[in-house]
């Protein structure tokens, strides 16, 4: 039953994204990443698992995913100036939360090894981040107006997947010696981050075609089911 509340919370995620750009586009781009990218350091398949079989998902894979995403819509639909600027608050935000959290864990239950563990992992996270978006900016501006735009984003979005997992937990390993069933870990976040990926293109469309955010209307003008010019020969015969 808990995979299925997860497979609902994917498409309930990702359907706001899509609605909440209508008005506010850049600012709710902003909070979403934010909330986003903090809580999927606070509920992963360590602390918040989800088993089917030996498997182990959890929501992180759906957060941090639907964080790539704004991060690529963006710079897609902005600039990637404004995708950086978004990433580094992201990043300070989780920076944040790790202190509040280890500060609050020390003053109520006093210092411990799980304590520090915890603080690494979001310190690893952050870098494992910066270093992905990072990374997959780069290759979004060598592929951008290059390739087909689902192509770009797929590639993207795996790319600074792959490089904040194997930074994350690279920097776990280092101070707690190993992680339990690592490879069903890394399973079940693959399996979530490419559902969730087109669940995100599938958005992204609908984004541009259909439920256009209001500044974006130039941009991305609603195509007409008939051709004007068409009409107007009609006229003149």
């Amino acid at each position: 039953m808990s995979i299925y509340i997860l497979i609902l919370f994917a498409f309930v995620a990702f359907a706001f994204l899509v609605v909440a750009r209508k008005k506010y586009d850049y600012a709710m781009l902003f909070t979403i990443a934010i909330g986003c990218a903090v809580n999927a350091n606070i509920y992963n398949s360590v602390s918040a698992p989800v088993m089917v079989g030996p498997v182990y998902f959890s929501i992180d894979s759906i957060l941090y995913t639907l964080f790539m995403f704004t991060v690529i819509i963006c710079a897609k639909d902005y600039d990637i100036r404004r995708a950086k600027i978004l990433t580094s608050s992201a990043l300070a935000a989780i920076l944040v939360s790790a202190v509040i959290e280890f500060f609050a864990g020390w003053s109520s239950v006093g210092y411990s090894d799980t304590l520090l563990i915890k603080f690494i992992g979001y310190l690893a996270s952050a870098v494992g981040t910066f270093a992905g978006v990072w990374a997959m900016l780069a290759v979004f501006k060598k592929m951008d107006s290059k390739a087909n735009i689902n192509l770009t984003f797929i590639i993207c979005v795996l790319l600074a997947s792959i490089i904040n997992s194997t930074i994350y937990y690279s920097g776990v390993i280092a101070v707690s010696g190993r992680i339990e069933n690592l490879f069903y870990i890394l399973a079940g976040s693959a399996i979530g981050k490419i559902f969730c990926i087109l669940l995100g293109l599938i958005g992204y469309y609908i984004n541009t075609h259909f439920w256009i955010p209001e500044n974006l209307k130039d941009k991305y003008p609603v195509k007409k089911d008939v051709d004007q010019s068409k009409i107007e020969n009609v006229k003149d015969e």
